[in-house]
């Protein structure tokens, strides 16, 4: 056995090292994101807010963040999907322990934001990119 065959062995052994990495960096990504939304799931359950929209704006500063400003100068952040929605002079609530937001649109219409199936939607995703 000459030093090529121990230098190509030891090649061979860094190419296996660095494929078990990447495989389990990737793993690690998958349940990352996973256990990230649940926590996203739990930090928005435990919001409170109520009031009528004053100002709806992009957060440059804050990672270009939808957010809206309230009556009670409350500031508050919500999913693009429903921040689309909200207009200002619309009432929100939400309550606390609860996966409900409520808006009331200006017209009387009444528009639910459910955590629930966004958050279910969003799992759904991340199992497909898989």
């Amino acid at each position: 056995m000459g030093m090529g065959f121990l230098k190509e062995n030891i090649f061979k052994l860094i190419l296996l090292t660095i494929g078990v990495v990447v495989l389990l960096f990737a793993s690690n990504y998958f349940t990352v994101n996973k256990k990230f939304y649940e926590r996203m799931m739990e930090e928005r359950i435990e919001r409170y807010y109520s009031g009528i929209v004053i100002a709806k704006y992009i957060d440059e500063s804050d990672h270009s963040t939808p957010k809206l400003k309230l009556t009670n100068n409350s500031v508050i952040s919500l999913e693009n999907t429903f921040w689309n929605k909200v207009e200002i002079g619309d009432s929100i609530v939400k309550i606390k322990k609860q996966r409900l937001i409520t808006l009331y649109k200006k017209n009387n219409q009444i528009v639910i934001f459910d955590y629930n199936i966004y958050f279910k939607n969003l799992k759904e995703k991340l199992e497909k990119k898989r």
